[in-house]
């Protein structure tokens, strides 16, 4: 599993630092180099735009991950809008005759995706009634639709975090028709812990975005937009959180923390649950499964492995769980005396 998840990873990485390096290394040259020379210097990042960025990503992303070789019609589509922002006016005339180009493929394939959307509906409510997660059931929706691929996965992925970002508001309609749930985030104090990243954050993007602006007024306007998203996913992290709960169904458990992870086992399932320290070491191999990378208040150890659903990284399975659990010793006697 760790090899299947390094290379999607190293791809992603390796596309994400040569957008930033376009980007940016195009926009610094824009700035630097003398006025009869910047013609030229636009029309090359014009290219990079709209030629060598597309197929780079082709040969980076797609065909090594096998994905969907239609994915490149919005690679394509988002270069040219980047395009059209930052280059210098006489340019944008090619930027739109490639637009044309690319319009009719663009609504072949939208048409296509409408013809899916039934059956995606389909799959989703199939997958909601029988539990309402809606997180997991867009994703397996999606991949019973449209394959069970890394690029579905990210994109069932993104979708899961603005419906807990930009909808915080709604209920858990899992945790709402259950009495026995837990919370995970009290004992920690994670809504403290938060709001301080939110306020770290929140000075960083205004100071970044006036820092950028003396240099690139569109630059400016692009990071503080995309640092904003950042500031979507804090949202949705606190509001899954808080929404999220261990839930106890008669013999079944489901444990979770937020978006971050899920686990679906039995409680006849359970070897022991102990309430340790927030400092726990062991030698032997178990799932992190906290708030934090080293938080943690319960272990709780399987008769057999159970399997860890990641909203982002690959699944695997493990022995044992080390999470955070509000009011443990209630925890521990409910699923003992299941």
């Amino acid at each position: 599993m760790t090899a299947a998840l390094a290379k999607p990873t190293r791809n992603i990485v390796a596309i994400t630092i040569i957008a930033v390096f376009i980007f940016f290394g195009g926009m610094l040259m824009l700035h630097v180099v003398p006025v009869p020379a910047k013609d030229k210097i636009a029309d090359g990042l014009l290219a990079d735009f709209i030629i060598t960025f597309p197929a780079l990503y082709y040969f980076i992303v797609i065909r090594p991950l096998k994905i969907s070789a239609k994915k490149l019609l919005l690679v394509i589509s988002l270069s040219c809008g980047v395009a059209y922002l930052v280059l210098p006016q006489h340019q944008r005339e090619y930027i739109l005759q490639v637009r044309k180009l690319t319009a009719v493929a663009e609504m072949v394939f939208i048409i296509y995706a409408v013809t899916k959307f039934n059956k995606l509906r389909r799959a989703y409510l199939a997958q909601k009634a029988i539990f309402a997660d809606p997180v997991f059931n867009l994703r397996s929706a999606m991949a019973n639709v449209m394959g069970e691929s890394f690029g579905v996965k990210i994109i069932a992925s993104e979708l899961a975090v603005l419906r807990y970002g930009l909808l915080f508001w709604k209920k858990e309609q899992s945790v709402e028709n259950n009495n026995n749930y837990f919370t995970t985030h009290r004992e920690f104090g994670y809504i403290a812990l938060w709001c301080i990243f939110i306020f770290a954050m929140m000075v960083e993007i205004v100071a970044f975005h006036f820092l950028l602006r003396k240099w690139s007024n569109m630059a400016a306007i692009i990071v503080t937009v995309l640092s904003c998203y950042s500031f979507i996913l804090f949202i949705a992290d606190l509001s899954a959180i808080l929404k999220r709960k261990i839930l106890v169904n008669d013999n079944q458990l489901i444990l979770r923390t937020g978006l971050r992870w899920r686990a679906v086992t039995t409680i006849s399932n359970i070897s022991s649950v102990e309430k340790i320290r927030y400092d726990y070491h062991s030698t032997v191999t178990y799932f992190k499964g906290g708030i934090t990378n080293k938080s943690g208040n319960v272990l709780i150890t399987f008769n057999e492995p159970v399997l860890i659903e990641r909203l982002y990284g690959a699944s695997k399975s493990f022995d044992t769980i080390l999470m955070n659990i509000d009011n443990a010793e209630l925890f521990a006697g409910l699923v003992s005396v299941k």
